[in-house]
C-alpha cells in the first residue's frame, strides 16, 4: 500500500511539472500582450515618443527607424513613422508603406479603420499625380494642352530647320529656370491666394489629406496651422484653421 501511495504521489508530481512546462510554452508563444509591451518599451521607440512631444520630428524619425532596426516587426514604430510621413514629410508613398505594414502586423488594431481611410486618401493623391491612371483619367483640358504643345514643338522644329537652311541662327532658348504660365483646366485663371486664414468644420468622411487638397494647401501647412492635430482622433464638427496658401 505504501508503494502504491508513493507511485500516486510521484505521478502527481510528474503531472504538475508537465502542466507547468505547457503553461510556460503557452505564455512564450502568446503574441499579443508580450509583443506590444516589448514594442512600447523599446528604448529607441521611447526616445522617439519623447522627441515627438518636444516637436523634434527629425530626431523622432531617426529614433523610430532605429526601433525598426532593433525589431523589424514593430507595428508601433511603423505606425509612428507613417504618421510622420503623412503629417510632416508630405511623402504619401512612404506613409502608405508604413501604415500598411502597421495594419499587416496588427490586423486587429482598434484604429484600423481610420488608418485604412488615410491609406485610401493617400492612394488617391498619388493617382491624381500620375496622369492617365485607370482610376483618374487625365482632364480633357490637359489632354488638349498636351496636343497643342506637341504641335507647337513640331512647328518650332520645322521653323528652326528653315532658318538654319537660310543661314539664320534661331533665337536662343529661354533660360532653364524660366517658367511659363499655363491655363487651368476649364479655361479659368487660378483664384488669388486668400489674404487671411479661414476656418473649416470637419464633415463626415473627411480627413486631413482631403481637407488640404480641398483648399489647395499642403499637409505640412495644415498641420502647422493646427498644432497637436491628430488624424486618428479627428472628430466630425471639429474646427480647423485653414492657412493662406504658401504660409
Amino acid at each position: 500500500m505504501r508503494a502504491a501511495g508513493d507511485s500516486v504521489e510521484l505521478m502527481r508530481g510528474f503531472l504538475a511539472i508537465l502542466i507547468a512546462i505547457i503553461a510556460l510554452a503557452w505564455i512564450g508563444c502568446e503574441p499579443s500582450g508580450g509583443a506590444v509591451n516589448a514594442e512600447d518599451k523599446e528604448p529607441h521607440f521611447l526616445e522617439g515618443r519623447r522627441q515627438m512631444q518636444h516637436r523634434d520630428f527629425e530626431g523622432a524619425e531617426r529614433s523610430f527607424h532605429k526601433a525598426l532596426e532593433a525589431n523589424p516587426r514593430s507595428s508601433l514604430a511603423h505606425y509612428e513613422i507613417g504618421l510622420l510621413y503623412l503629417t510632416r514629410k508630405s511623402d504619401p508613398a512612404a506613409a502608405i508603406y508604413h501604415l500598411q505594414r502597421y495594419l499587416s502586423l496588427k490586423p486587429d488594431a482598434p484604429n484600423g479603420k481610420d488608418v485604412q481611410n488615410h491609406i485610401e486618401a493617400l492612394k488617391g493623391d498619388l493617382a491624381r499625380d500620375i496622369l492617365g491612371s485607370p482610376q483618374h483619367a487625365p482632364d480633357t483640358a490637359i489632354q488638349q494642352l498636351r496636343t497643342q504643345l506637341n504641335q507647337m514643338a513640331a512647328e518650332n522644329q520645322a521653323l528652326q530647320h528653315q532658318l538654319q537652311s537660310r543661314g539664320i541662327t534661331p533665337n536662343p532658348r529661354p533660360p532653364p529656370n524660366s517658367t511659363v504660365q499655363l491655363p487651368q483646366p476649364g479655361g479659368t485663371t487660378p483664384p488669388p491666394p486668400p489674404a487671411s486664414r479661414r476656418k473649416h468644420k470637419v464633415r463626415p468622411g473627411e480627413n486631413p489629406t482631403a481637407i488640404a487638397r480641398q483648399f489647395g494647401i499642403s499637409l505640412p501647412e495644415l498641420y502647422a496651422a493646427n498644432p497637436g492635430l491628430n488624424p486618428s482622433k479627428l472628430q466630425i464638427g471639429q474646427e480647423l484653421i485653414i492657412p493662406a496658401r504658401g504660409q
